[in-house]
């Protein structure tokens, strides 16, 4: 079974998120993901992409359990009106990095939404680990495919600790192409590093090496053999866009290039 292509993007204005995903939808893509941030509500977004398209599944990557209650996430979820069985919601630590407060998080929110999957954000092995024992999926970030593999071992692991079959493993690759891609995925780097102790380590192990995808120009068949290495290992690539700027065409430049890396059908002008 190939693996599954999802696009990734930010939240955003509510005309540009309908214009993206019946865009995103027709280019062949599986899925689609919006981040969640205190900056841009994810969620919010994902409701204006679910009423512009028909069978693109969505999700969010990821809600931390730390800024808000299941209570609290649920409640967002019901005013988004997804139709049952479409959303994969991602949850993960935030700023606590508690496993416990995730176990929990994840046990009540299955009882508040049982229509939807949820998902679980895995930086290190213990959050692999408890991924593979109760979540529908588990969200990678920032990870080489070889660090994808040794999750992949780890979530098997906890699965199989559960007398479960292995969730599916979904992996967020950035994905700049253009003029000053490179500069825009090192750039995106930094900032996570900056803001996040967990991913400065996470870089440092390593080896300070470039993860994800950047092409310069954009140059479809190079996008592809790009995302090939990460697409060998995990059962769904979500191709994070890395914009030139906010605009919907930049974000369509990226998903146009990156849309044939799924042997799905590409985007053509009339797409965009």
């Amino acid at each position: 079974m190939r693996p599954r292509t999802a696009f990734g993007i930010t939240a955003m204005d509510r005309v540009d998120a309908a214009r993206l995903g019946s865009s995103i939808e027709s280019g062949g893509y599986d899925e689609l993901w919006v981040n969640d941030t205190p900056d841009g509500d994810g969620i919010a977004t994902l409701a204006q992409i679910a009423g512009a398209t028909t069978t693109i599944r969505l999700g969010v990557g990821v809600v931390a359990l730390s800024g808000q209650t299941p209570t609290v996430i649920a409640g967002r979820v019901a005013r988004a009106a997804i139709s049952p069985g479409r959303l994969t919601l991602g949850v993960g630590s935030g700023s606590s990095r508690s496993v416990d407060l995730v176990r929990s998080g994840v046990a009540e929110l299955r009882a508040l939404l049982p229509d939807h999957q949820v998902a679980i954000a895995a930086v290190g092995p213990r959050m692999a680990r408890l991924a593979g024992e109760v979540a529908d999926a588990v969200v990678a970030n920032w990870a080489l495919p070889e660090r994808l593999a040794d999750l992949r071992e780890l979530v098997a692991a906890g699965a199989a600790d559960a007398g479960r079959p292995a969730p599916r493993l979904v992996a967020y690759v950035r994905t700049a192409v253009g003029p000053g891609a490179t500069d825009r995925l090192r750039a995106e780097m930094d900032r996570y590093a900056r803001v996040g102790a967990h991913y400065a380590r996470a870089f440092a192990d390593q080896g300070d090496r470039l993860i994800g995808v950047a092409v310069e120009p954009a140059d479809p068949v190079a996008v592809r053999e790009a995302l090939a290495p990460y697409r060998s290992v995990v059962d769904t690539v979500v191709v994070r866009g890395l914009p030139r700027d906010g605009t919907a065409d930049a974000w369509l430049e990226v998903a146009a290039a990156a849309a044939s890396a799924g042997e799905t059908s590409q985007f053509t002008p009339g797409n965009q």
